[in-house]
């Protein structure tokens, strides 16, 4: 919901017609912010789960690296990892689809105008075609971007941790005038969500600066982030609807996007916590091991199945029981 608002307030800063110095740094507080205010809210960003998911998965392959059955394992967590991150997903775009036509509804009965004119529909219908709005590379773009916000996270927290920063801050001057109990709670807080809200402004600023960049050295760099371009392709079809096909072509690049937000980032951050680990991941035969559980539980793609098939040994082991 809050992204949805925030890709609003992008599509009105970029109609300011500022210099590029200045729209990319309204672009980056405006995502810098709005990611941080998410996490102090108690919510979550899908896009967020590779880094932790990547090192869960890398614990496992540390654990089995012995064991005989350690692909089939790894197979199941796999389709595991992919399944909840679609459910995200879906969640997210589901969320920031609702909330932007509502906005767009409301600005229309307000102002009698839809939200975006003719020029900025085909624009944002055009930002999101894999081949000639070149998606698939600004969206793995934003996926290395997530996967960097995910280790700036973690060097903050370590350093928290390094700097005792709870304790300099309960007792800096400039929270002698608060009581020592409210400044306790305050410091604690900010040593426990160090880590997130600077990697979370760090990531807002790494997404808002990248079509600068691309600008000074003559590149044409952006980013595509799954939950805003549903938001912004929902922003155009509702301010110039032309047919349920197009709407469907939309949704499937924004999915495009969204699958490679994800997989970038959780193969940047497993090849990490693998090499951190000291792990190798036989690569061929968990492969081999996914595509035989697909073909054995297909609806393991989309729907988790508490119950997992016998072995030969298991189930006569279970006929010999009386």
């Amino acid at each position: 919901m809050i992204i949805a608002l925030l890709a609003w307030v992008k599509m009105y800063i970029e109609t300011l017609q500022l210099s590029p110095l200045n729209n990319a740094l309204l672009v980056s507080l405006n995502y810098g912010v709005g990611f941080m205010l998410v996490h102090i809210l108690h919510f979550t960003i899908a896009t967020k789960q590779p880094a932790m998911t990547a090192a869960n998965f890398a614990a496992h392959v540390e654990k089995n690296k012995q064991g005989r059955t350690r692909s089939k394992k790894l197979a199941r967590l796999l389709i595991n990892v992919n399944r909840s991150q679609w459910f995200a997903v879906w969640g997210n775009i589901t969320a920031a689809i609702i909330v932007s036509v509502l906005v767009s509804l409301l600005f229309s009965h307000l102002y009698g105008n839809p939200v975006l004119n003719s020029e900025q529909v085909a624009y944002q219908t055009a930002a999101i075609h894999p081949i000639h709005g070149l998606a698939w590379l600004y969206a793995a773009i934003a996926g290395v971007w997530l996967f960097l916000s995910g280790i700036i996270t973690g060097i903050l927290d370590n350093r928290a941790d390094y700097i005792e920063l709870k304790d300099r801050l309960i007792g800096h001057p400039l929270f002698r005038a608060i009581s020592l109990q409210r400044r306790e709670r305050i410091a604690l807080y900010i040593h426990q969500n160090y880590g997130a809200l600077g990697g979370n402004f760090i990531f807002g600023v790494l997404l808002g600066m990248t079509s600068y960049l691309g600008y000074l050295i003559d590149v044409p760099l952006d980013i595509r982030h799954v939950a805003f371009s549903s938001a912004h392709a929902a922003y155009a079809h509702i301010s110039d609807y032309q047919s349920w096909l197009s709407v469907l072509s939309s949704l499937f690049f924004v999915l495009m996007i969204g699958f490679i937000n994800l997989w970038v980032s959780f193969g940047l951050a497993l090849f990490v916590a693998l090499r951190s680990r000291n792990c190798e991941l036989d690569i061929a035969s968990v492969r081999s091991a996914v595509i035989t559980q697909i073909k054995q539980r297909p609806t393991s793609l989309f729907w988790p199945n508490d119950h997992q098939p016998l072995t030969k040994s298991q189930s006569s082991s279970q006929r010999r029981t009386p």
